[in-house]
């Protein structure tokens, strides 16, 4: 790894990148000892050409600040369920094992705030002074709508910033925290993405655990689409890779649908904000 280069590359977007990462020192070394303490689930991820691409229109260009988006979108998704759990109209709809589902889902956003908060220690942003989801919870199957939407969200999110500290020569491990919260958001999607097959949320079996093309099934579509720009952040029904497109480019074809169902695009900070903001008040 040439550190020279990466610390050059860094400060062509942010002139005032050294000065960032030195008061920040003490938040990443804080990071690193929780990361290996923390009993979060790991799950091996690739982290090629796609983590490597440019910025784009990501404007956090400090590992602080990626850190306080995250914590963001973590208090967000708690807030989330544990208004959720306390709905009197989710009271009948919301029971036995998918009450426990959703139980656990906060745990684990907890747990996420909890890391995030403590890694950051001063330099953590303050909390929003509450999340309005406005319709959310009117009805089981609105409920699981938003939910879908904010965990598909989540992972695109998470996945938009790896550059940004891999870029920054990932201190501590700080990628490796990242991608493991990554991959458990990616699990609550999934699971959610089943919930919503089952009888009580409208039978909708069509709905798969992963996202096939750009399918919103009733969430906001630009949860799905390109960010900002989408050279570098295309829509989920992407079928390019690497320069390839993947339908015809390596010897075989495969059906589009096939390829954008097996990878996930990341987007950038810009336009995840502006969706959350579309539908949550904070």
């Amino acid at each position: 790894m040439n550190l020279f280069k990466i610390i050059s590359e860094l400060e062509k977007v942010d002139p005032e990148v050294m000065d960032r990462l030195t008061h920040r020192r003490s938040a990443l070394s804080a990071l690193g000892d929780i990361s290996k303490k923390m009993a979060l689930a790991a799950a091996p991820i690739a982290i090629g050409s796609a983590f490597n691409k440019a910025m784009g229109q990501n404007n956090l260009t400090s590992v602080n600040d990626v850190l306080n988006y995250a914590l963001l979108l973590e208090r967000l998704e708690y807030a989330f369920y544990d208004q959720a759990l306390k709905a009197t109209t989710l009271t009948a709809p919301l029971t036995g094992v998918a009450r426990t589902a959703i139980e656990t889902i906060r745990a684990h956003e907890l747990a996420h705030v909890t890391l995030l908060t403590s890694a950051l220690g001063s330099a953590a942003a303050p909390a929003p002074a509450n999340f309005n989801f406005g319709t959310a919870f009117a009805t089981y199957q609105s409920f699981l709508t938003f939910a879908q939407a904010f965990e598909d969200l989540g992972v695109r999110a998470y996945k938009g910033q790896a550059t940004t500290i891999k870029t920054a020569g990932n201190p501590n491990n700080v990628l490796q925290t990242a991608l493991q919260i990554h991959s458990v958001e990616a699990r609550h999607a999934a699971h959610i993405r089943y919930m919503r097959r089952g009888a009580t949320a409208g039978n909708q079996t069509t709905i798969m655990p992963w996202i096939v093309n750009a399918e919103a099934n009733g969430a906001p579509a630009p949860v799905y689409g390109a960010g900002n720009p989408a050279a570098t952040f295309p829509a989920e029904n992407n079928i390019m890779q690497g320069g390839l497109t993947l339908t015809t480019g390596i010897g075989a074809t495969y059906d589009p649908a096939d390829v954008s169902a097996a990878f996930d695009e990341g987007l950038d900070n810009t336009t995840v904000t502006n969706i959350a903001r579309s539908t949550v008040t904070f």
